[in-house]
């Protein structure tokens, strides 16, 4: 994307072009429901990925490796929406605050806060990690770990199925 992305409170996401001619390029609806807004936003370190929080307190995650790219001039304007990769009820008010991290190369993960008094750690497909000032204490690096480790052990539970199912003959085809 070689512009600017910016929320109405109608809830419409423009794009913005930086370079060349100045005028909309794109603009799409970002919130879960009409009659919402989008109160915040980020974009991974990349920019391939753009996060919001909406006022129903969901978060939604686009694709937009691909938007708003024309460099010809004049400028054209895209009317595609993104693709929308993952999205989650996040908060139970108006999620005002969201930012993308990757903590020591582990994942994208993403802080919000909300209205509802809340501040939320997730990866970026939604799994809830913790809640920050919640009275059981939770460590990113225990649960990056035990991920890991489920991970590895879903991995050989399939190997091991595998390799059963050829000595019993039974073959799966995997498109």
């Amino acid at each position: 994307m070689i512009g600017v992305l910016i929320s109405s409170e109608a809830g419409y996401l423009h794009c913005w072009s930086l370079y060349g001619e100045r005028k909309d390029m794109g603009i799409f609806y970002g919130p879960s429901e009409p009659d919402e807004s989008i109160l915040a936003m980020c974009t991974d370190a990349k920019n391939r990925h753009l996060i919001c929080g909406d006022t129903r307190g969901e978060i939604r995650v686009w694709n937009i490796d691909d938007y708003c790219c024309s460099t010809t001039s004049p400028v054209l304007f895209d009317s595609k929406t993104p693709p929308l990769v993952h999205s989650w009820q996040a908060h139970v008010s108006p999620i005002i605050f969201c930012e993308w991290t990757d903590y020591k190369g582990q994942g994208d993960f993403i802080l919000t806060a909300s209205t509802d008094h809340t501040a939320r750690l997730w990866t970026i497909k939604g799994e809830e990690i913790g809640i920050f000032g919640q009275r059981q204490q939770w460590d990113i690096v225990l649960l990056l770990s035990s991920r890991v480790i489920n991970d590895d052990e879903q991995n050989e539970e399939k190997n091991e199925n595998n390799n059963e199912n050829e000595q019993n003959g039974l073959y799966k085809l995997e498109l």
